[in-house]
Formats: structure tokens, sequence, C-alpha cells
């Protein structure tokens, strides 16, 4: 019993539990959103301005949060933004006008960024031959949260007052969340970091540090970022990313009007591709350890994604859908991985948040393209977004023969 306590009190698997609490009180709400908007009268266009402004925030807030983590400590940043995070769906919860409710997306914009500070964290305090798994690890277990949220939300949801009930008890989760990071999470011990000076360790949940920020020397330290190495990864992964999104927005229109598939079908298949992305979660650092050279792993998959987005575009039937979808949430799974880790590799250690910031930022603007790209692209053909999904992710193979991303490429660091 002693062991399995201390196990579970280890710093990787409190964050862990953190990404699952995480996504557990964001997908509560998530779904329920602008279904509530639109109750409270908000137009079709009013509704889709709660994703747009909440993208939008995303694109430019995450280098900051980013880079601020750095400053001030993952612990610390990691706290604050579950806090106001919470007291941004809180506020949503109770909201009794649009207005408010679109105030209250702008905490989440700015401060949602727990899961890209927690993959810091995570890098802080493991070796990097060990990142493919904790990432992996952490991936899975935010995934199942992000799985079972939305049926207890949408149970919840069907209560007289069910959103405000549901709000409420995503802004507590979140809290919860924060409580348990500050009682037992001890403080990360990155490399030096020129922008602050701080004495923390892996001993001790509340250190007694003094920290300095400054935003001259933020400014500072983003132009010190080595871009010409990174130029080419961020690219990759937005082709790449960008793919993928494109395929997930116009998954249910393609199969409704292509094989006349009803809601009930495209929610199995749905969850049946979150499932199998969660899962291999729990595997990717095996695969890693097996390559032993994550640029290698990402340039496989890639190349395995161009070619399962092609087989979708041409499936002639919903059971070949149903079978492909397995290696692409597999692909889906090890890339998002891969190229965090590969990521982190090529940056400076003093770097890593703000480097997990810009790489939110880059899939924030596929996020923000791929609906209106894949809208125009059903106008012609109902699988006119998988056949640019296709290009892009071909496209960025070609990047990566260009431009290999192997492991003697990685690691240019910066004193």
């Amino acid at each position: 019993m002693g062991r399995f306590t201390n196990r579970i009190m280890e710093p990787a698997a409190l964050v862990n539990f953190s990404g699952f609490l995480d996504l557990f009180a964001v997908s509560m709400i998530m779904p329920l959103i602008l279904p509530h908007a639109r109750s409270l009268g908000a137009s079709t266009t009013v509704a889709g301005i709660f994703g747009s402004t909440y993208g939008a925030l995303q694109l430019f807030s995450s280098p900051v949060m980013g880079k601020w983590s750095d400053m001030v400590g993952r612990r610390v940043s990691l706290i604050v933004t579950l806090v106001l995070t919470g007291c941004g769906y809180g506020i949503m919860g109770l909201a009794t006008s649009i207005f408010i409710m679109l105030l209250a997306r702008i905490p989440g914009g700015l401060f949602k960024h727990s899961q890209n500070i927690s993959k810091s964290y995570l890098a802080d305090i493991t070796s990097k031959e060990k990142h493919s798994h904790v990432f992996g690890q952490f991936n899975a277990a935010s995934s199942i949260g992000f799985i079972l949220g939305p049926m207890v939300g949408g149970h919840i949801a069907e209560w007289p007052g069910g959103f405000a009930v549901v709000g409420v008890l995503a802004c507590l989760t979140f809290f919860l969340n924060a409580a348990l990071m500050w009682l037992f999470l001890p403080s990360s011990t990155p490399s030096a970091h020129p922008e602050t000076s701080q004495d923390t360790s892996l001993k001790s949940p509340k250190p007694t540090t003094v920290y300095s920020f400054n935003i001259e020397e933020m400014v500072r330290s983003f132009r010190a970022i080595s871009w010409s190495n990174l130029w080419d990864l961020f690219l990759i992964k937005f082709l790449g990313g960008f793919s993928v999104i494109l395929f997930r927005s116009s998954f249910s229109l393609m199969t409704q009007s292509e094989f006349e598939a009803s809601p009930r079908i495209i929610g199995y298949l749905t969850s049946y591709s979150g499932a199998v992305s969660t899962l291999c979660g729990f595997f990717v650092g095996r695969l890693a350890k097996y390559y032993d050279n994550d640029g290698k792993l990402y340039f496989h998959m890639v190349a395995l994604q161009v070619v399962t987005l092609f087989s979708l575009t041409v499936s002639p039937n919903l059971i070949w859908i149903a079978v492909l979808l397995c290696p692409l949430s597999i692909v889906t799974s090890v890339m998002r991985v891969t190229a965090t880790a590969l990521t982190i590799h090529k940056g400076r250690d003093q770097d890593r948040g703000a480097l997990m910031g810009f790489s939110q930022s880059i899939m924030s603007i596929a996020r923000m393209l791929a609906p209106f790209v894949g809208g125009i692209a059903m106008e012609m053909s109902p699988r006119g977004p998988l056949l640019i999904g296709t290009c892009a992710a071909a496209l960025s193979l070609i990047l990566l023969i260009l431009r290999p991303q192997g492991d003697e490429t990685l690691k240019v660091k910066q004193s």
C-alpha cells in the first residue's frame, strides 16, 4: 500500500492526474456552450464568435504564458492558470446573457495553457530518452478525461438549470486540481534560466523562492530563440496538424453526404477513434524506445498519415472508413508526442515553455483555418477536405525529406 501511495505521489503521476482533471472539466462544459448560447438568443454568427474569440486569444497568449512559466517556474504558473481558467468557466456557467458568456471566454483564452505547462514540467524532470514515454502517458491520461467529461456533463445538463451546475462543477474541478498541485507537486528543476534566479528542487512542494519577472527579459529571450533551427519543424507540424483537423472538422458532413451515416453512427466512430488514440498513448514510449530516434519515428508516421488520408479519400464505404480510422488515430497520437519531443530537443532548456507556447499558437492557426478551408472544399466535393488534407500531409512529408528531423540535427544549444 505504501509503495502504491508513493507511486501515485510521484511528480509525473501527479501531472498526469492534473491533465486528466483538466480535460475532464473542459470537456464537461465545452459541448454545451454553443447550445446554451443559442438558447440565450445568440445567432449562429455570434455563436461562432465564441470559438473564434478563444482561438484568437490562445494564438497570442500561448508564447507569452509559456515563457512566463520559464521565468517564474512551472508549478506556480500551472496553479495560476488552473485557478483563472476555473474562474472563467464558473462565470460562464452562471451567465444569464450572451455578453457575460463572451466575457467569460476571455480567462480561458488567455490562461488555458495548463496542458503545455504540464508537458514543460515533465520535460524538466525527465531525461531526453524518456520524453516520448512521459508525453504519451500524459496525453493518454488527459484523453481519458476528455472521453468521460462529455458523458457526465451531458447527463447533468438535462437537469433543471443543468448548464449552471456543469459550469460550477467545472470550476470546482479546476480549483481542486490547483489545490492538489499546490499541496503535493514539487517545483521542477530545469537548467539555469538567465531570466530569473530561483532555488527550486523536487524536495519541497512549497519552496520559499523569490521570482523575478521582467517584460524586457521576456522579449529578449524570444529574440534569442534559434528560429533558424526551428522554423522547418513548426511548418511541418502545422501542415500535419492542419491535414488532420481538416479531416475531423468535415468528418460528420462527409460521412452524412457520402454514406448517409446517422448521428449515432458518427458518434460511435468518433468515440472509437478517441479510444484508439487514448490506448495508443500508453504505448508511444515503447515505440519511441524501439526506434531510438524521434525524427525517424516522426518521418514514418507522416508517411503513414499521407497513405491513410489518401485511402480515406477514396474509401468506398463506411466499413473502410472505420478500418482506416484506426491507423489515423495511431498516427495522430504518435505524431503529437514525437513533435513535442522534437520541439523541446531542438530548443534550449530555458525556452521550453516558450517553445511549447509557440507550438500551441501554430496549431491555433491550423484550427482557425481548417474549418474555413474545409467549408469551401465541401462546396466543391464532400471529399474535397480530405483531398486537400492529403496534399498538406504530402507537403509536410516532402519537407521532412528535405529537412530531416533526426537526432543528429537536434539539441542546438545556446548558452
